[in-house]
């Protein structure tokens, strides 16, 4: 009678449906439970509770190079004439623009225009994003990879995401990933203000 009450429960523990945990890509080292199956599992890039937009703004009136050069005197960086290039990497429309000071110490702006792409499939690249909104738009700050870099992603419309990048030059050292996005959220709310005022 006990060897019968120990293999019901040992099958009772063996179910198929049973979760099995496993770490995922994330902002931290747990582990969740899933339910495992054949195809290697990736992480989630939608929510199911998306905000909505208050309306849809098209990238394409817009030259990312005139939006750095209205704001970015609000910014501290100096009013520049610059010209904006394709997009390597991105889908066919997709336009960058960017004010680089890599020369020493201080800031880099830089405004993209990313076609064909969400902010969640953007944001899939980079393991800490926090959830933030814009001139009433869903956004996405993204810690950057590189320890001196934010994004701030704008969902501006379907499959068009407005992506502002700061960068910041220390003579010795890295910067702290909290000054970085701080500067990344102020440009990045300089520009949704002239983008949604448009």
């Amino acid at each position: 009678m006990g060897v019968l009450a120990l293999v019901l429960a040992v099958a009772a523990c063996s179910s198929a449906e049973q979760g099995t945990p496993i770490a995922q890509q994330g902002n931290d080292d747990r582990t969740s439970t899933t339910k495992p199956t054949s195809k290697t599992q990736t992480p989630s890039t939608t929510t199911s509770t998306k905000p909505a937009r208050p309306r849809t703004i098209d990238l394409k009136q817009f030259d990312p190079c005139k939006i750095i050069e209205k704001v970015a005197p609000e910014l501290g960086l100096p009013a520049e004439k610059l010209t904006a290039e394709a997009a390597q990497g991105f889908a066919p429309g997709s336009v960058r623009c960017a004010q680089i000071r890599n020369r020493g110490i201080g800031s880099d702006f830089g405004v993209l225009h990313a076609m064909s792409r969400s902010v969640q499939e953007h944001a899939t690249s980079y393991l800490v994003t926090t959830p933030i909104t814009l001139e009433g738009f869903p956004a996405l700050v993204m810690e950057g990879n590189y320890v001196n870099d934010c994004y701030v992603g704008v969902d501006v419309a379907d499959d068009q995401t407005l992506v502002i990048s700061w960068t910041i030059y220390l003579e010795n050292g890295k910067p702290a990933m909290s000054d970085v996005c701080a500067g990344t959220k102020k440009a990045a709310a300089a520009a949704m203000k002239l983008v949604a005022a448009a």
